[in-house]
């Protein structure tokens, strides 16, 4: 059977869909576009290249090259102490992970408070940990924990200590002797020098929320029967990827790192997130950069869904992505750096969540479409077609908006066409299905003449074509399905933004019968048809509520990050 298609809007020019065979019954065909995403993802991320952000290019010299890796792929900014021939260039070679190779003075722009003259050491020490971990009330588990890779039939996992409460002496014996290493999540709140690095991060890139996690390992000890059976090295996460992109910055200390040079999952949505499977730690055994040391001073930015693990080593390689500096400006600074000793690092985590995607941009749309049209808003499912079938009874009809939501969500989490690498259509080209999980920078609704503004504007409208000419009722009913179990991690589970919980489609069963009555069918069709129509004509005003809604939760986020600073005597932002 033939569809009729849409045209869709690409990031940077526009091409005509071509109608292809449907794929199914209920669903309406286009072609996406040719697009490589993957070397475009920044292009409404974008700043000033001759006036780039202080703390970004401080951590990353060349802004042009952090421009093109975000929301892409790996960057890592390698520091030396002596000038470098290739200053700021791009190894590529023995399947390198792109770096920028720099020296110290680039980061000069921090600031420092102390007396070694780097900027890098007044974010945290060792000492500090200490003393953080010394505070009372301190929970292992909650507010921090002592954890470590352990195997167990060949698979990876997290080993924790049980306890909620330990002394700090008990604390350095684990981490010294017992191989643990000390994680304490929402540095943010807890280090005033690192809110404020953690604020100017969020404001250089208009996020909704950065947070911070401080990652403590001990180096390895030859006399140990432990670092013997592991093979000298000290792990404190088995591989795994996260559902934010982060940018890591070594402190004290050196790490190997490994990171896959492609995501598991392109983008991950934070209800996405989960743990590797044992097929995909093997391919990523395969799939991934060459290893290489972060030392004192050293950055590495990883988009979210790429499998990464670092780890303390005995013996390091002497190459130019795992050397360390040899000597030190100062004796201070090299004794404070202590390369050789246990490795700290920060990770600081650009927070969209649900709320500061293009996908949330077409949600608001949804919404301003159903306010304006309460007409189209008609029911799909009454609510005792929905008790009949479901276990989880609804007292509610469940309406064309709901219905739609959902149907966003199932398209925006696709892995057939929306995960690396990207799907191919009948005619053999890429395509850009994954623009809906992409972010977006708050703020856009007030700068509607930069050129951010108008590509962001050509990606909704791109978006908005994907949804409309490909949501599928049997693929909305597939992904409710997915929402009756809860994850184990509450802090993982599904979020519409905006929009009321009582919403919910309670009964995929009914839903999957809608495929069966073609009143139904064709309701859904005309539905997202004329969604699509006054959509195409309402991105500033979805773009605006968008903006209202993002920066309600990061003034929130801010208040309470104050409110626990002041608790541990740390305002200093």
């Amino acid at each position: 059977m033939k569809c009729s298609c849409l045209f869709l809007y690409v990031i940077n020019f526009v091409i005509a869909a071509a109608a292809q065979q449907c794929v199914d019954t209920d669903t309406i065909t286009a072609s996406c576009s040719n697009n490589s995403s993957h070397q475009q993802t920044a292009d409404f991320f974008a700043w000033d290249v001759a006036q780039p952000p202080p703390l970004l290019s401080a951590l990353f010299p060349n802004s042009t090259q952090l421009l093109s890796a975000w929301e892409a792929h790996p960057l890592l900014s390698k520091v030396s102490f002596a000038q470098h021939n290739q200053q700021n260039d791009q190894s590529t070679t023995n399947n390198n992970i792109p770096v920028i190779l720099h020296d110290r003075s680039s980061i000069l722009p921090l600031q420092s408070d102390t007396d070694s003259g780097d900027p890098l050491l007044s974010l945290l020490t060792v000492d500090d940990t200490i003393s953080i971990l010394s505070r009372p009330l301190m929970r292992n588990g909650v507010d921090y924990k002592l954890a470590k890779k352990i195997v167990h039939n060949g698979e990876e996992h997290l080993g924790m200590l049980p306890n909620p409460h330990y002394s700090i002496e008990e604390i350095i014996a684990h981490f010294h002797y017992g191989g643990f290493s000390v994680v304490i999540d929402r540095m943010h709140r807890r280090w005033g020098a690192v809110a404020v690095q953690a604020r100017r991060l969020e404001e250089e890139l208009n996020a909704i929320k950065v947070g911070v996690n401080m990652y403590l390992t001990p180096e390895v000890m030859l006399e140990t029967e432990t670092d013997k059976r592991n093979g000298h090295t000290r792990q404190g996460f088995e591989a795994h990827w996260d559902w934010m992109d982060v940018i890591v910055i070594q402190l004290s200390g050196r790490k190997r790192w490994s990171v896959a040079n492609e995501p598991i999952v392109y983008l991950s949505n934070k209800d996405q997130k989960r743990k590797p499977t044992v097929e995909e730690i093997q391919h990523y055994g395969g799939a991934r950069f060459s290893e290489f040391t972060l030392c004192p001073g050293d950055v590495i930015y990883i988009p979210r869904g790429h499998i990464h693990n670092a780890s303390t080593v005995l013996e390091f390689d002497d190459n130019e992505l795992d050397r360390c500096p040899s000597s030190y400006p100062s004796e201070e600074m090299a004794k404070l750096l202590n390369v050789n000793g246990p490795s700290l690092h920060l990770t600081f985590g650009i927070e969209q969540s649900c709320e500061g995607k293009v996908e949330s941009l077409l949600h608001h749309a949804l919404n301003l479409y159903f306010d304006d049209n309460r007409a189209s808003n008609s029911v799909a499912i009454p609510a005792e077609s929905c008790s009949s079938r479901s276990q989880a009874a609804t007292t509610h009809d469940i309406k064309w908006k709901s219905i739609l939501h959902h149907a966003l969500a199932a398209v925006a989490r696709r892995d057939h066409s929306c995960d690396f690498p990207s799907f191919r259509g009948t005619d053999g080209k890429q395509t850009d299905c994954n623009c809906l999980r992409r972010s977006v920078p708050l703020g856009l609704s007030e700068k509607t003449a930069s050129m951010q503004y108008a590509r962001l504007k050509k990606v909704f409208l791109h978006a908005l074509g994907i949804f409309s000419s490909s949501a599928s009722i049997t693929e909305t009913a597939e992904f409710v399905q997915t929402l009756q179990t809860p994850p184990a991690d509450p802090d993982l589970t599904y979020c519409f933004p905006g929009y009321s919980v009582e919403d919910v489609v309670a009964c995929p069963e009914a839903l999957i019968s809608l495929r069966k009555k073609k009143q139904k069918k064709h309701e859904f069709t005309q539905v997202l048809m004329d969604f699509h129509k006054e959509a195409s004509t309402s991105f500033l005003a979805a773009l605006k509520t968008m903006d209202k809604f993002g920066n309600g939760i990061r003034e929130r986020n801010r208040k309470q990050q104050l409110v626990d600073l002041e608790k541990v005597a740390q305002v200093n932002i």
